[in-house]
């Protein structure tokens, strides 16, 4: 395993990290028995970055993630990030959400990151000031956002008074490459860290071909690269060219465009695979044709990135109530 410096610190974390949104979560049908099991091979493997949030299953990812951690004494070795879902409109509301993101993990997680931006009608410094105010009280190390597009995350810069965004986790993949019209040039010239969730397209890049889980059917990412035949195509002959998988061929791409990949899976044979993929080399030409082949997804989904734009309508209380009662996301 590779790694790298995570965006404005000084912490090294591996190039591949470990998404949690699959153990515990509604949308993945998800089961936190071998959470484990997953975390010991992740950390054999040499990741040592974990995302998680409050919404996942209404906080059993955290749970399982922290008890995993603590059980295999690696908790000061990791780089825990958690999320407080954008429904949390103020430093108050964002202390109890990250209070009880703490007690769900049994420690004080690194990164705290809002989720997805709030409502249109509650001023976005309000917000980020409020994330500034649990740094400033000892809750958490650093702050990062979630789902933000270019001009929210420029406005949410400029909103910073003591503390800075070091991080943006955004929807990435070879299927959906929106964010490197608005967020990337940002990014780097801020020197943002670009978190990738997603990064297999829900298993799409992987090699899955029928949707089993919520979090697949609903995901229109999923049925396109399904239809994709010259992706498709490309990505077995790189695959038969050097004996890799279609998976460890789409987080090198992630990876070789600097943005941190998180993919998650149920499966601890998954993770080796993953963590592979920070070691292998594809030649230049190879990592071109899949530009090249994926070039029409920069602005087949829109030119500025947007995604849970929808939520932002919802009232703050419903929001709350509607993840609260499904059980979390």
């Amino acid at each position: 395993m590779k790694y790298r410096t995570f965006g404005k610190t000084k912490i090294k974390v591996s190039e591949v990290g470990l998404g949690f949104w699959q153990i515990g979560s509604t949308s993945w049908k998800g089961d936190i028995k071998n959470a484990k099991e997953i975390v010991k091979q992740s950390l054999e493997s040499g990741i040592n970055f974990f995302d998680t949030a409050e919404v996942y299953g209404n906080g059993k990812s955290e749970k399982s993630l922290g008890e995993a951690l603590k059980e295999l004494n690696a908790i000061d070795s990791s780089f825990v990030a958690t999320k407080v879902g954008g429904f949390r409109p103020s430093g108050y509301f964002i202390e109890k959400g990250i209070k009880m993101s703490i007690k769900n993990l049994g420690f004080k997680p690194n990164l705290l990151q809002l989720h997805w931006p709030p409502p249109f009608w509650i001023p976005i410094c309000t917000v980020i000031r409020g994330m500034e105010s649990v740094v400033n009280k000892g809750y958490v190390d650093y702050i990062g956002v979630s789902n933000f597009s270019g001009k929210l995350l420029k406005d949410a810069i400029h909103c910073t008074s003591k503390y800075e965004i070091i991080s943006n986790q955004v929807e990435y993949n070879l299927s959906y490459r929106v964010a490197e019209i608005d967020l990337f040039p940002l990014a780097k010239k801020e020197n943002i860290e670009i978190i990738a969730y997603s990064p297999l397209a829900k298993g799409a890049l992987a090699g899955a071909k029928n949707p089993y889980s919520l979090a697949q059917k609903s995901d229109r990412r999923f049925k396109k690269i399904a239809e994709d035949k010259e992706l498709i195509s490309t990505l077995n002959l790189i695959s038969q060219k050097y004996n890799y998988t279609w998976s460890q061929i789409s987080l090198k791409w992630i990876i070789n465009n600097n943005a941190l990949p998180i993919p998650g899976t149920r499966n601890k044979e998954r993770v080796k695979e993953y963590a592979m993929s920070s070691n292998i080399e594809i030649k230049e030409e190879d990592l071109l044709l899949l530009n090249k082949v994926s070039n029409k997804y920069i602005n087949t989904w829109g030119n500025t990135y947007n995604n849970l734009k929808f939520i932002r309508y919802v009232p703050c209380a419903f929001q709350y109530l509607g993840i609260k009662l499904s059980g979390g996301a």
